[in-house]
């Protein structure tokens, strides 16, 4: 484990033990590089990856502060670590019930505007060549239908769900035309979305998130 994720976790303890409570303040960089007896530049590092987590929000000249919605969640979700194998088939089930909730309900709340940017998305999705790019772009669709969908709160948990699965994604990403797979996945959803079925962006969406535990073999044209 690096120092910062050492510091990670020990911040994450403070936060679970309930040491700090919702909407207080974390101890200051100089206190907690004292405490921890470790360089503010790693604390600092650390407090980056909770705020990224959506545990923590940063006010300008004031420090990080807990979020109030996400305290009592912070003991499961926030475990800076690689899923378990027997995990992939629970994160993968969460992030399907998530995202289809997502999904159905930026079918009713979409918008023209909003419809040219996840095709804007895609288009630039399907230019890219490097897989880090793809990968980024592929939460970048999930991330744009989330907040057409209006619920920031779905958002948040999205990006947690993410964050989890992220090393599993860069493996998946490296399967043989799963890139190509994937974005006719995403063309899929965004027909449906266009569409504004909730019920066919909903199986789109299942379907193309199967994908990921390899349960889904698409066909390879436009169903």
């Amino acid at each position: 484990m690096t120092v910062p994720d050492s510091i990670f976790e020990n911040l994450c303890d403070l936060i679970s033990s309930g040491t700090v409570q919702a909407g207080q303040r974390l101890p200051s960089e100089r206190q907690l590089a004292s405490t921890l007896g470790v360089s503010r530049t790693s604390i600092r590092e650390a407090l980056r990856t909770l705020e990224t987590l959506g545990l923590t929000q940063t006010r300008l000249g004031s420090g990080s502060y807990l979020r109030e919605n996400v305290a009592s969640l912070s003991h499961y979700f926030v475990r800076k670590q690689t899923p378990k194998s027997y995990e992939l088939n629970e994160l993968v089930e969460a992030r399907t019930s998530l995202e289809c909730e997502v999904v159905s309900l930026a079918t009713r709340r979409v918008t023209e505007k909003s419809k040219e940017a996840l095709k804007a998305l895609l288009d630039h999705q399907a230019a890219l060549e490097d897989a880090d790019g793809f990968l980024k772009a592929d939460f970048a669709f999930h991330e744009l239908i989330a907040r057409i969908s209006g619920n920031f709160f779905l958002l948040e948990m999205l990006k947690t769900v993410r964050e989890l699965m992220l090393e599993f994604n860069r493996e998946v990403i490296k399967r043989p035309d799963q890139r190509l797979v994937a974005l006719r996945h995403h063309q899929r959803i965004y027909r449906a979305i266009c569409e504004e079925d909730p019920d066919l962006a909903r199986l789109a969406m299942s379907r193309h998130l199967k994908n990921i535990l390899g349960k889904e073999k698409p066909k390879t044209g436009r169903d």
